[in-house]
């Protein structure tokens, strides 16, 4: 009888364990302030809308891409789940560049290139 209290007691345990490791995945993921807010513009809130479903606006306004470069993250973040509307793909791009593109945050963030 004691083993069986044992069993019980570690399958407890564990699904205690696994249930605070969820929550804190969870709550590290959802969005909290935003942070610097996104500027203004004709894509603003379509950005907003796809993007800080998942993270906040910070995510993006701390970066500084090439147009090259926001077109991968959209793809990735496409991978992930986000929703880009094809037809606001461009619009959006151009918004990424112009507010957050390497003019914006100066040539740090430059793709580093192979010296021959």
């Amino acid at each position: 009888m004691r083993l069986v209290g044992i069993c019980l007691f570690e399958r407890l345990f564990a699904a205690s364990i696994f249930l605070f490791a969820f929550i804190s995945f969870a709550v590290a993921q959802a969005p909290s302030a935003s942070g610097k807010p996104l500027p203004p513009g004709p894509m603003q809130a379509k950005v907003k809308a796809a993007c800080t479903q998942c993270h906040n606006a910070s995510r993006i306004t701390e970066q500084h891409k090439t147009r090259q470069q926001w077109t991968k993250e959209l793809e990735k973040m496409e991978g992930l789940g986000a929703v880009i509307p094809e037809l606001d793909r461009s619009a959006i791009l151009t918004y990424l560049t112009k507010n957050f593109g390497l003019a914006k945050g100066g040539a740090q963030s430059a793709p580093k290139r192979a010296s021959n």
